[in-house]
């Protein structure tokens, strides 16, 4: 389709989208923008760009007055998008030309009633300066509660998880539990003394139990907590030396009890790496070490169904293009590598990018029966970040 927009300084501004596939954002976009020098896209409304969202393309303008980005992934549009708005920008970066183009007759997704809303951290890497570990966490805690994937500190050491204790009594609110797993950076080097993750972990799900979820641990070092229908499950694939491998034996085949007996709208389970099946690096498996027995943990999810199985580890940012979000369908499975509260990477680097792509988020996780909705937020602006934005819709086995 070919949707005519406004002036630019030599031309009219125009973009032609060729969707992918129905009701999702991917699709090739290509933006007409005569003598100008780059152009961006947000998502909008009749009034403009919607304001707490960040740009999902920014695209080079060749001398024919041509530019084009493929948006891949199975990212989805903004429940409140009624329009694409192309903003071009001349060689002498003054002038500007910008464009609204509606989304015709594209229905707008339904809003996710009765969802329960939680708070997904990953890769603090807390050290001296707390910052951007502190909004990470007061943001987070605006959910039902707050989940993190491991490394949490940087060094492992008593000093970093004193820290790390404070500011999560600091920036918490008093009636939010978090649950949290080990990363490969959260051991020292040198014997744990006083402060250390497993006596973290342990604070936080008595914690938990005094917030009034139902806690259930185990000899292995998992352990799972009910939160109203949703089930969240903890994996611990970390150990000393900074490796990834199950430090203590009997997680796996406690999970797979565990899911065989426990119901729940989404089982939300958690573990510091990615299975290598669904690394958003697209490394082989030769690449990098990976946690031991991933492929037993990769066939112990697919026999079961509804899981969210959450990472971080990689440092990859929400925006990349290959995306960091990957489904399952037929068995209602998706796997969610979350991006890193520190600095991200974009893999591979784009011409043009802003500094609130790759300078640390958080996520929103919008769960219901059947129905799920992952949001990134930058922690640089505070916005909903463009590429970071899934939806899932059980009943059509597909993002939407």
């Amino acid at each position: 389709m070919l949707w005519p927009g406004g002036h630019g300084g030599r031309g009219v501004i125009r973009l032609r989208v060729e969707w992918t596939r129905p009701g999702g954002a991917d699709g090739l976009y290509t933006v007409r923008a005569p003598g100008a020098l780059m152009a961006g896209l947000w998502w909008a409304d009749d009034a403009g760009p919607l304001p707490d969202w960040t740009a999902f393309a920014f695209l080079p303008i060749d001398p024919s007055g041509r530019g084009a980005f493929r948006y891949t992934g199975g990212r989805a549009v903004p429940r409140e998008a009624t329009h694409v708005f192309v903003r071009a920008v001349s060689p002498d970066m003054v002038t500007a030309g910008e464009a609204l183009v509606p989304l015709g007759d594209r229905q707008p997704a339904p809003p996710m009633e009765d969802a329960v809303r939680l708070g997904f951290v990953t890769d603090l890497h807390l050290g001296g300066r707390p910052w951007q570990a502190g909004r990470a966490l007061a943001m987070a805690g605006a959910g039902r509660a707050v989940l993190c994937a491991g490394d949490m500190v940087n060094d492992g050491t008593p000093e970093q998880f004193a820290l790390l204790r404070q500011l999560i009594e600091d920036r918490l609110p008093p009636e939010t539990p978090m649950l949290a797993v080990a990363g490969n950076h959260d051991f020292s080097v040198r014997p744990d003394a006083g402060e250390s993750f497993y006596a973290l972990q342990e604070r936080l799900l008595d914690r938990a139990e005094r917030l009034g979820l139902a806690v259930e641990r185990d000899t292995s070092g998992a352990w799972a907590a009910r939160l109203g229908d949703m089930d969240v499950i903890g994996l611990n694939a970390a150990r000393p030396g900074r490796k990834l491998a199950f430090q203590r034996q009997g997680q796996l085949p406690w999970l797979d009890r565990h899911l065989t007996e426990t119901a729940a709208a989404w089982h939300v389970v958690l573990c510091h790496a990615p299975l290598l099946a669904h690394n958003p690096q697209r490394r082989r498996a030769g690449d990098m070490p990976y946690f031991s027995r991933d492929g037993q943990l990769q066939r112990i999810l697919e026999a079961h169904r509804n899981i969210l199985f959450l990472s971080g580890h990689t440092h990859i940012s929400m925006n990349c293009p290959a995306g960091c979000v990957e489904t399952d369908r037929e068995r209602s499975i998706l796997y969610i590598n979350g991006g890193s509260v520190r600095a991200t990477a974009l893999k591979p680097e784009e011409p043009l990018r802003p500094k609130e792509w790759t300078e640390g988020n958080m996520l929103w996780l919008d769960l219901a029966p059947g129905r799920a909705e992952i949001t990134a937020v930058s922690l640089v602006s505070g916005k909903r970040v463009a590429r970071g934005y899934y939806r899932f819709e059980e009943e059509d086995r597909r993002f939407s």
